[in-house]
């Protein structure tokens, strides 16, 4: 149940200040001649509710002219209940009177649920949470709750919002909703399906150029690898024959080495150092002069020492002797010792040799080891087991995009079937229609006509039309006198307020001349049916009218003096 209790207006047009109930189940008739104000207060209800008034317009006109010194703008605060929740709507405009939370009201909106704040930025925002809340938009609030004068009827509505009126009274708005909800997941998924299919045309271009590179890759190794055989080869066959020539080397040095090269050498050397010096010796002893040897020799003979001059003789004799053999001894120790320097030199130049050999054959061992170390760094493989993660990836990939379509297709068919215009809405939508239309009926035998809505399933924008038939005869609207254009245009909003009333349960109702361009007669029949409609309802009505065979009423007697009007609840 929805239920609006109380509106209360500060500087709205000519209204200077005026609080009235919207609760007190009764009809309150609107008496004044016109330009007095009467219908001010429906535009101030609309106007604080969807920040326009009753002919579609935001703006409000202040009366500068008239206003009072004391005038703070515009404020029109409307309280209503909805379940057993209390909302509050609050609309200024130019206001400097002080709100509840501390601030001026300037042109602000604001929205309480409870006591509390609606916290939503944007006016645009913050009205359709109104709307929300409400159930009601502008359009379906001025076609069923609202009949006033200049304002555009039902019948006058275009197609899309006879469309959405009838979809907020037969609550098929969820249908719309839904549908949203449909296209933004739809809209996300083709995104995502979208996001997918590059993702599988990168794979795709990812896996062809791996695939060149791979195949390219191979050939280039094939004969890499040739190459590295053929290199091996050589070397190899190199190092056998260094190896050759080491084993012949190291030979010769193993003969030389048996010979105790270096021994030989420092004996020989000991050696020759020791005839040099017996040469040195018989030298010196041989090497006196002969002169004081036959001196020293006739002293001995004089002296008788035949024996010593003997032993005299017999040492430079053998010192002779001895000189000569050791200086042949001496020169061949010195051949011999050459000899030896010679092959101790010929043994560092092999032994350099083998060290050479043997640094060129560890030259040729890293070498190879290197061909076997680049042998190890062969590409392909690595680029094979690539291509096969990436054909992995990319049929995951495709059979995510496959699941999308399959998904799409879904959306698709909910969409434009169950959700279409001619799934469950236009099934709900003939239905509703159809109780609508019995509605209609009950005041169509009243007034004298047949007044039926109809949607157009077959065409592709599904149009609404109505069917108007007097006396069996099919009526144009537009052909309709002024009276049965009124009675016409009650018998929709009638009927209209009794399917709302059914389906979201309003309190409240406005009618104004309702009567206008009515033979007695009619005004009578209407009447009727105010009482009828209306009964547990606060039913606002203006009229000329003195008197009317209604009960369960009040007047609310409005005046205008300088401009502003005031009111007074009888």
């Amino acid at each position: 149940m929805l239920t609006f209790t109380t509106m209360n207006v500060v500087g709205f047009c000519s209204i200077e200040n005026l609080h009235i109930p919207l609760n007190p189940s009764c009809t309150i008739l609107i008496k004044a001649p016109n330009g007095k104000g009467k219908s001010t207060i429906l535009s101030a209800l609309v106007w604080a509710i969807y920040g326009k008034n009753l002919k579609g317009v935001s703006e409000v006109t202040t009366w500068e002219k008239v206003r009072p010194k004391d005038y703070q703008g515009v404020m029109v605060e409307v309280f209503f209940q909805k379940g057993e929740h209390i909302y509050k709507i609050i609309r200024c405009q130019k206001c400097n009177i002080v709100l509840e939370d501390g601030a001026k009201g300037k042109d602000r909106l604001i929205f309480m649920k409870d006591n509390e704040v609606v916290n939503v930025k944007g006016k645009n925002k913050l009205q359709d949470a109104i709307n929300a809340e409400l159930g009601l938009s502008y359009t379906l609030f001025m076609n069923s709750i609202m009949f006033g004068q200049g304002i555009k009827r039902l019948i006058q509505e275009s197609n899309s919002d006879k469309k959405k009126i009838f979809e907020e009274v037969f609550d098929l708005e969820f249908l719309n909703i839904a549908k949203g909800i449909a296209m933004q997941d739809k809209n996300n998924l083709l995104a995502q399906a979208n996001e997918v299919e590059h993702q599988s045309a990168l794979l795709k271009k990812e896996l062809e150029a791996n695939k060149e590179a791979y195949f390219d890759l191979r050939d280039r190794e094939k004969g890499f690898k040739e190459k590295i055989k053929s290199e091996r080869r050589e070397l190899k066959k190199d190092r056998e024959d260094l190896t050759k020539q080491l084993i012949k080397k190291q030979q010769q040095l193993k003969d030389e080495v048996e010979q105790s090269l270096k021994v030989k050498i420092k004996k020989h050397t000991d050696y020759v150092d020791g005839l040099k010096s017996k040469i040195k010796h018989n030298r010196n002893i041989s090497g006196v002069s002969l002169p004081n040897f036959v001196k020293k020799l006739k002293i001995q003979l004089d002296k008788g020492h035949y024996k010593r001059a003997k032993e005299s003789v017999d040492i430079i004799y053998k010192a002779i002797i001895n000189s000569d053999k050791l200086q042949e001894e001496y020169e061949d120790a010195l051949g011999r010792l050459d000899e030896l320097r010679t092959t101790n030199e010929k043994y560092k130049r092999l032994q350099k040799e083998c060290d050479d050999i043997a640094s060129d054959i560890a030259d040729i061992d890293e070498e190879l080891e290197k061909l076997k170390q680049e042998k190890l760094k062969v590409m392909s493989p690595k680029y094979k087991e690539k291509l096969k993660e990436i054909r992995k990836t990319l049929r995951k990939v495709d059979e995510d995009y496959h699941n999308k379509e399959l998904e799409l297709e879904n959306y698709n068919w909910l969409i434009n079937d169950p959700l279409g215009n001619n799934g469950i809405k236009a099934y709900l939508f003939d239905s509703s229609l159809d109780m609508l239309n019995r509605t209609l009926d009950k005041y169509s035998q009243v007034l004298g006509f047949r007044i039926e809505f109809n949607i157009d399933l077959g065409t592709a924008r599904k149009e609404f039309f109505t069917l108007i038939e007097r006396d069996g005869q099919i009526i144009d609207y537009d052909e309709l006198s002024g009276g049965e254009k009124q009675l016409v245009n009650v018998a929709m909003a009638f009927a209209m307020n009794e399917s709302l009333t059914m389906s979201k349960g309003i309190n409240l109702a406005f009618l104004d001349e309702v009567f206008e361009s009515l033979s007695s007669d009619n005004v009578e029949v209407v009447t009727s049916l105010i009482r009828h409609t209306f009964a547990d309802k606060t039913l606002f009505l203006i009229t000329h009218l003195d008197s009317l065979p209604l009960s369960n009423t009040k007047i609310l007697q409005v005046e205008k003096v300088n401009g502003l009007s005031s009111y007074n609840l009888l």
